[in-house]
């Protein structure tokens, strides 16, 4: 009986190894074979410009009055200085005095025209961590192979690099079949009210449909990826949603010498203890499945094979994406307490407790959904939830469609240029500015051809942000073959 047992045991073990073994050969690459093209020798008059667009100060500010337009003015100027023929040319006109929109008329009006796209504005700088920065973060210094600077990677040199690839193919009288936009927004840094949304407003009443845009979104991250050697270009095809909800706890208030059982504070640090207790389930699904889908056939062979066997492996795939922060956001809708307010005296119980929390929503799962599970988890009728500032928020878009054309067109570009990477489909975790533009197109790709490490993603938003003036040029290539692939048969 004993030896059936294992015998049995034997033929379910070579089933599953056969299963494994046949379901890891058939788990076929995804990237199309292309031929590299020949570098345009782009000479150091642009990065001379590119550093200088980091002196300007183009700040966007939660505070509104300490915004400097006459920043952006200046910056204005440069750019018509810096790229006549984009200057007398195209069509250009200021949407909502600040943002800029160029056209490129094409020779078909038949053909959809695309959106490429990049924002003016940049986060303020900590002016208590200069010491950290190794140049002034508006100086537009060269060093050391580099050119540091605010907006030196967000995203000024998506900006500059539109600009100098437009410049060049103008040099060239390049005729596009397909009509091309330029819009530079002033304000993503604050979600784009008044620049990004209203050029696409703009657009829309023009009747403009688009065939795709690409914003500022996914790099070419290397060392990011465990089980992938090479270089891996993340295209976002879909952003996640935004949303913040209030809590609020009214109670009696009074001397802290008499404390009721439960305090405001109590109530509402419970209430924010259940949600972080209770986050939202993590889930291969959508843009994670396909981002696998890209990457597993390209990894070492045991995480090919984990990778191709998802049935059997995906907890063990999920527990290892579940160790960092980024890995495990793209996962699952995030929650976040960001904002607490309660008290005025150390001896006085307040009254009212008030917290904010900042969810960022998976594909698949509504901002209307999300308020009714939240109050379900909190499950406390002393606690009002609301949603915070409604029409900032957003649901999370579409995914673009991997089969398309316009996806292969991004494919295609990336290996003429950058032959050493891997191309994948990746979900943006943040916010840009194409959210604004839904309505107008259903291929939004979020791809930025910046070569980036995990320590370079840290620069971002943070100290010592900074650009290689090697990959700068190399951006520039990009985008000159990305606008002959798109807008020429």
């Amino acid at each position: 009986m004993l030896k059936k047992f294992f015998l049995a045991l034997f033929v379910v073990f070579l089933v599953i190894a056969s299963t494994l073994l046949e379901r890891t050969l058939a788990f076929k690459s995804k990237q199309i074979k292309v031929q590299a093209v020949e570098q345009i020798p782009f000479g150091d008059s642009v990065i001379q410009r590119f550093a200088k667009a980091l002196t300007f100060k183009t700040v966007s500010w939660e505070d509104s009055s300490k915004m400097d337009s006459s920043q952006f003015y200046a910056f204005h100027d440069f750019l018509k200085a810096g790229f006549p023929l984009m200057d007398s040319l195209l069509h250009r006109q200021y949407i909502n005095k600040l943002s800029i929109l160029y056209k490129w008329q094409g020779s078909n009006s038949n053909l959809k025209p695309i959106l490429l796209m990049a924002h003016q504005d940049v986060v303020p700088v900590d002016t208590a961590k200069l010491n950290l920065w190794d140049e002034a973060p508006f100086a537009g210094k060269v060093s050391n192979g580099f050119v540091y600077g605010r907006g030196a990677q967000d995203v000024k040199c998506q900006l500059m690099a539109l600009h100098e690839a437009a410049e060049y193919l103008l040099k060239q009288v390049y005729q596009p079949e397909r009509t091309i936009y330029f819009a530079f927004g002033h304000d993503e840094e604050i979600g784009g009210a008044n620049g990004a949304k209203k050029v696409a407003e703009y657009l829309e009443k023009q009747g403009v449909k688009l065939e795709f845009l690409v914003d500022e979104g996914g790099a070419l991250l290397s060392d990011v990826v465990p089980g992938v050697k090479k270089p891996v270009a993340v295209i976002g095809t879909a952003e996640k949603g935004y949303v913040s909800f209030d809590l609020t706890v009214n109670q009696k208030g009074g001397h802290s010498s008499m404390p009721p059982k439960e305090t405001a504070i109590g109530i509402l640090s419970k209430a924010i203890a259940k949600l972080e207790d209770h986050p939202y389930p993590l889930r291969i699904t959508g843009v994670s499945k396909q981002m696998f889908d890209y990457v597993g056939p390209e990894m070492d062979f045991p995480m090919k094979m984990a990778m191709a066997n998802r049935w059997l492996f995906k907890r063990l795939i999920v527990n290892q994406l579940a160790k960092g922060n980024s890995s495990r956001a793209t996962l699952h809708t995030t929650t976040a307490a960001t904002i607490f307010k309660a008290g005025t005296k150390e001896n006085v119980l307040p009254s009212t407790a008030m917290a904010v929390v900042n969810h960022r929503i998976l594909p698949g799962q509504t901002i209307d959904e999300l308020l009714q599970s939240d109050k379900e988890i909190i499950n406390d009728d002393r606690l009002e939830i609301k949603q915070k500032g409604r029409f900032d928020a957003n649901e999370a878009s579409p995914i673009a469609d991997v089969n398309s054309e316009s996806f292969r067109i991004m494919q295609k570009t990336i290996g003429q240029v950058m032959p050493d990477v891997i191309v994948a489909p990746f979900l943006e975790i943040g916010g840009t500015d194409s959210k604004h533009y839904l309505k107008i197109t259903d291929n939004v790709y979020r791809f930025q051809p910046i070569r980036m490490t995990g320590e370079d993603l840290e620069r971002i938003h943070g100290n010592n942000e900074r650009h290689e003036l090697k990959n700068y040029k190399e951006s520039i290539n990009f985008f000159v073959r990305l606008i002959e692939n798109a807008t020429s048969r």
